[in-house]
């Protein structure tokens, strides 16, 4: 009976909607790599709804108080896992810099290293309100390059760069937008974790 209880708690909705991104990140994928205006509206629309089950997740573990420890942590991993590997994808086909691939990827690893080993000592970091706009404009971002991909004609190849139409720069100037953010809301996860513990004012608690 327990064992049925725990494995309940466990697998709620929000927890599957989490798994349901990690497995959408294989076929996003794998459309991107076809390099095809079609293909690559397919990887937006998952894309899209994979963002919007990031949401989703959060909203109703909270108004289902569905909230489980494995949750705390599955959500963000998902996150990571999903925006991490379509910005590395990108930037293999030359759709999204390498350095700001590279400065995203990076904090993503700093940050959840971080989270990962004290949450070993018992101390849960939270998602600031600067890493959850980060999130979002990631998400909205990509979208917008992976949309807005545009393949000219060969008779305008050299005039209209493959993947540089007005959406696709949309795109990268919101993940510009999401660059500074992340940046900043690392600074904000840094500061907080290495602050010197205060010395302890009287007691006004009453």
């Amino acid at each position: 009976m327990n064992h049925k209880d725990e494995k309940t708690s466990v697998w709620t909705l929000p927890n599957r909607l989490s798994m349901l991104r990690i497995l959408f990140i294989p076929a996003i994928i794998l459309l991107i790599s076809f390099q095809k205006d079609g293909y690559l509206r397919a990887s937006s629309i998952l894309f899209i709804i994979a963002g919007i089950t990031d949401g989703l997740d959060g909203w109703l573990a909270r108004r289902l108080s569905m909230t489980t420890k494995l949750g705390l942590y599955l959500d963000p991993i998902a996150d990571k896992l999903l925006i991490s590997s379509v910005l590395i994808t990108l930037s293999v086909y030359g759709l999204v810099p390498l350095w700001v691939t590279i400065v995203l990827v990076c904090r993503e690893f700093l940050i959840n290293g971080l989270r990962s080993f004290y949450a070993v000592e018992g101390v849960t970091i939270f998602p600031s309100f600067a890493g959850k706009l980060k999130t979002t404009l990631q998400i909205i971002g990509i979208s917008c390059i992976l949309f807005g991909h545009v393949t000219p004609a060969p008779s305008l190849h050299y005039i209209v760069p493959t993947g540089h139409g007005p959406l696709h720069k949309v795109g990268l100037y919101i993940v510009y937008a999401a660059l500074c953010f992340s940046v900043y809301s690392a600074y904000c996860y840094m500061r907080a974790i290495f602050r010197p513990p205060q010395a302890s004012g009287p007691d006004t608690t009453g």
